[in-house]
């Protein structure tokens, strides 16, 4: 079952959002909702890895889909379902790219996931936007503004 999607429009360039939100030791960096977080082995489908949200239990998660620079699925396991999270990025301008984060449910924990979807929302919309500020800070940041005034 569909939950929802927040998207932002971020000032950043395509690779930098990617490199940012694809770095899962790095995402308590911006995501207001994580503690600690952790990839057991390169970012690809079928990897593993744990996160653990602030004031609340940590949990696995699988990486099922990739599609370099353009969109990741994860998905967590909870009691009597799953959650699914898909992940797409969208070049729409010059260092400006649009980001979507769609959250769908499975199985009979729905109605439970159904209460704290508010919170959800706002956190994932909440962590979109400091995606955004990491991105425009890290070194591939201005890397099409360095070709754009013709340094290789």
């Amino acid at each position: 079952m569909h939950l929802f999607e927040c998207e932002a429009t971020l000032a950043a360039c395509p690779a930098a959002v990617w490199a940012v939100w694809t770095d899962v030791a790095r995402w308590p960096e911006w995501d207001v909702s994580k503690e600690i977080a952790r990839l057991d082995g390169p970012f690809e489908p079928g990897v593993s890895g744990w996160a653990k949200q602030r004031g609340n239990l940590g949990g696995t998660f699988t990486i099922t889909a990739v599609e370099a620079e353009r969109r990741w699925v994860s998905e967590c396991p909870v009691p009597l379902g799953k959650v699914v999270f898909d992940h797409s990025l969208e070049p729409v301008a010059k260092d400006r790219v649009r980001v979507v984060k769609r959250v769908d449910v499975e199985g009979g924990i729905t109605p439970l996931i159904m209460l704290f979807a508010p919170k959800m929302r706002r956190e994932i919309c909440e962590s979109l936007t400091a995606l955004g500020r990491v991105a425009a800070t890290t070194p591939l940041a201005g890397l099409s503004r360095a070709r754009a005034a013709g340094s290789p």
